[in-house]
């Protein structure tokens, strides 16, 4: 029995006691303490159950699922009326988290692991199908106060100590709670600032080889949150602000170290794979010519069939959390199909992002061997097969969406279609099996190519195992490469489309992979799109622009294909224009032009006829081999950067520069550049003169040592994309800034002093 608040308020002027918890209000107080309807008695009732050995879950999930109500919409939404329900449910979050209603929520969450039978204190705890529905509810009330304005205090109360948030880990292998334990885990590491020290879950082996495969893709979600990068550094972006961080002591690369600890689990990667690669796949019907009609049949199906099943009783056996749910308030909970099939979706999309994440970190060699041995290549060539890539059928629009043109391409597919392209080129990235996604045939084709290719033959093809490469006539490779000739100029995947193939021909260069690709087009189609369209799309722009270099680098006969599509002055004049109107996207395929005439009139590597080509015929070469041309590109690539503005999207302006000025060096040509960068560029200046840019460009030179040099930097990308030793890069970096004003082939002699510099 309650005692009043007068006695309760005398008995603790003597004994120090007093109320603990809201549950011990009288409902008289309870009922003036919020002017909101019931959310006190609410409290106050869950406040019992947490407390009590042996309560009636029945009661205690009624009265969850009433909370869970008051956090829900079940209205239909209309653009103009979602802010009012929203802010209703907002300050009902507030109110009963005011009132300590999470601490109460965290009591039945841990009801078993915190109070323990007390006649038999040594049972091993296990928890009944119906204790775990009723948890189940109580992670998805959590997670829905996590998405209110209360919800970083939520996630804060829920990360005071490691049992919480190891006991909801515990709650992932459990069929009936494992979707929303999950959710919970994911918004409570995105609401902390440090990655989570996987270090910290107790038994985290025991509990991945306990999951099953559904679990498995679910808990996806937490490990794309734990090896993932994205929050490494406070700032995201500013090269210079990572350096200085991962300088500073303390720093500690926990992305690494999360994916140390799970790429020593055996069984991990190979089950991933087995996830990605499944042919059991999303709704497809005969005749159907998009996957957004295959997807609206089945929403029709489904619809059907429901409308006359109704379900008046919760479905208790088939209940999941976080698919089961009530479409009214107070409804029953019953599965929604729905639901359902976009879970199952978007957990390939999880398991397909974690692949990738594996393929970015330090151990990224040994995940390419290893997901190689795994027959990746031959599944993802396989699963290709099941996407449908014409999202969108013109002048139908029965399934347009409001708001949406003609050519949009929403689909639930488009993510993984992009997750799936993101994991092609990750494991093609400078990769020693990039060949498995050739047929078998298709490997034959490339190494006659091969055999002619002189001293840019690849050595490495006889050691391509065929037992790990792509089944049927057509590879992954091809099939990528005729998708991407048939998607419109502003396709959302054509980004990602050139981004596989340009990664497929990073590293050394390969003549006989840029014959291939030739061979089916790709070369005409890329060069035509620039000169034929107008590219707004600085992505598309930027990957078309990079997959160009990596085609006609250092290969006279993709120059010679070249010359065939600029075949016209006013071609050659748009694409030209186009180059230098988007110098941070283009610059990659500058520095091929540049690269490429170097090779061409090198005596001891080329003959006189290639070089005769390269001065005299080639409209590229003979554009890029100007003087006074270099000199504009030096002078605007350092101009559009400096140390403060460098990410990783424009340190490659610098890298580029760095081209010119390398050739310059061999040929003692640097005072020439220097000077003319410090002298004949005066009429393009900004007020500051040019002394400001050869000072910005030293500043630049400074950090390139300091991002390069460092031991924890592979540079071996620079020196093979190049073919000039990474030792040399060195070298003419430190030539250039020597701080000896007298010798000519220093930034620092192009200087002039600032009026507060000393002179001694």
């Amino acid at each position: 029995m309650k005692k009043s608040v007068f006695l309760t308020h005398e008995q603790w002027q003597y004994t120090g006691k007093s109320y603990k918890r809201i549950g011990q209000l009288p409902f008289h107080i309870l009922a003036k303490t919020s002017k909101i309807e019931n959310v006190a008695e609410i409290i106050s009732e869950l406040d019992t159950y947490s407390v009590q050995i042996g309560f009636d879950t029945t009661d205690c999930v009624q009265k969850l699922k009433m909370l869970l109500g008051r956090l829900m919409n079940f209205e239909p939404r209309r653009t103009h009326d979602e802010g009012p329900q929203d802010e209703d449910q907002d300050k009902f979050a507030q109110m009963f988290y005011e009132l300590g209603g999470t601490e109460v929520l965290v009591r039945l969450l841990m009801f078993g692991s915190l109070f323990p039978n007390p006649y038999r204190p040594n049972r091993i705890i296990t928890e009944s199908e119906k204790i775990l529905r009723l948890k189940s509810l109580v992670l998805e009330v959590l997670t829905k106060l996590t998405s209110t304005s209360v919800g970083e205090k939520v996630t804060s109360e829920l990360m005071k100590s490691d049992d919480i948030m190891n006991y909801v880990f515990t709650l992932l292998a459990h069929p009936k709670t494992f979707i929303n334990s999950c959710q919970l885990i994911e918004d409570m590491l995105q609401s902390k600032r440090e990655v989570l020290d996987l270090h910290r879950i107790n038994n985290l082996r025991s509990l991945i080889c306990c999951l099953d495969d559904t679990q498995l893709a679910n808990f996806c979600r937490i490990l794309a949150v734990a090896i993932s990068d994205l929050d490494i550094y406070e700032n995201k972006s500013s090269l210079f602000a990572q350096n200085k961080q991962k300088r500073s002591r303390g720093f500690v690369n926990l992305r690494d170290i999360n994916q140390e600890l799970l790429l020593s689990i055996p069984e991990l990667l190979p089950r991933l794979v087995k996830l990605a690669i499944s042919k059991d796949y999303t709704p497809r019907y005969r005749g159907m010519v998009s996957e957004l009609d295959c997807w609206m049949e089945w929403i029709e199906n489904q619809m059907a069939e429901e409308l006359y099943e109704t379900q008046i009783q919760d479905d208790f056996e088939e209940f999941v959390g976080g698919i089961s749910e009530p479409t009214t308030e107070n409804g029953p909970m019953v599965q929604q199909q729905g639901l359902k099939m976009t879970e199952e979706l978007v957990q390939r999309v999880e398991v397909v992002y974690i692949l990738g994440l594996f393929l970015l970190g330090k151990h990224r060699k040994k995940v390419q061997r290893k997901l190689a041995e795994l027959k990746l290549a031959a599944g993802l060539s396989d699963l290709f097969e099941q996407f449908i890539w014409k999202c969108q059928v013109r002048h139908n629009t029965r399934h347009r969406l409001r708001g949406h043109n003609a050519a949009c391409e929403c689909s639930p597919e488009v993510a993984l279609k992009i997750q799936f392209l993101r994991l092609v080129h990750s494991f093609c990235d400078h990769s020693d099996y990039k060949h498995l996604l050739l047929s078998k045939n298709e490997l034959s084709e490339v190494k006659r190519i091969n055999a002619k290719a002189g001293d840019l033959a690849l050595t490495s093809l006889d050691n391509v195992n065929k037992q790990l490469m792509c089944r049927g006539s057509k590879g992954l490779l091809t099939k990528i490469v005729e998708v991407m000739k048939k998607e419109p100029t502003t396709s959302t995947f054509r980004f990602w489309l050139a981004r596989a193939v340009e990664s497929y021909l990073r590293g050394d260069t390969s003549y006989c992979d840029q014959v291939f690709l030739m061979r089916r087009g790709l070369l005409q189609h890329v060069a035509s799109n620039i000169v034929e369209h107008e590219i707004r799309h600085k992505e598309i722009l930027q990957s078309s622009f990079d997959l160009l270099g990596e085609l006609i680098k250092f290969n006279i006969e993709a120059f010679k294909t070249f010359d065939s599509i600029l075949n016209t002055p006013a071609k050659l004049d748009k694409f030209v224009a186009t180059v230098n109107r988007n110098l941070v996207d283009s610059n990659m395929f500058i520095r091929s032009l540049i690269l490429s005439l170097e090779h061409f009139t090198n005596k001891e590597k080329c003959d006189e006829s290639y070089a005769e080509y390269a001065k005299k015929e080639s409209k590229l070469l003979m554009y890029i081999g100007d003087f006074d041309r270099q000199l504009d590109y030096l002078y605007k690539l350092i101009k559009i950067i400096s140390v403060q503005n460098l990410t990783q999207e424009n340190v490659s302006c610098l890298n580029t520069t760095l081209v010119f000025l390398m050739f310059a060096n061999r040929k003692t040509e640097l005072p020439s550049y220097l000077q003319a960068l410090r002298d004949e560029r005066e009429d393009m200046l900004d007020v500051n003169g040019s002394s400001s840019v050869m000072r910005n460009f030293r500043d630049l030179l400074v950090f390139w040592q300091d991002h390069y040099l460092h031991k924890d930097k592979d540079c071996s990308a620079l020196e093979k994309s190049s073919r000039i030793s990474f030792s040399y890069w060195k070298k003419t970096v430190t030539t250039l800034v020597c701080e000896d004003k007298t010798e000519l082939s220093a930034v620092i002699s192009y200087i002039d002093p600032l009026p507060g510099d000393r002179t001694n």
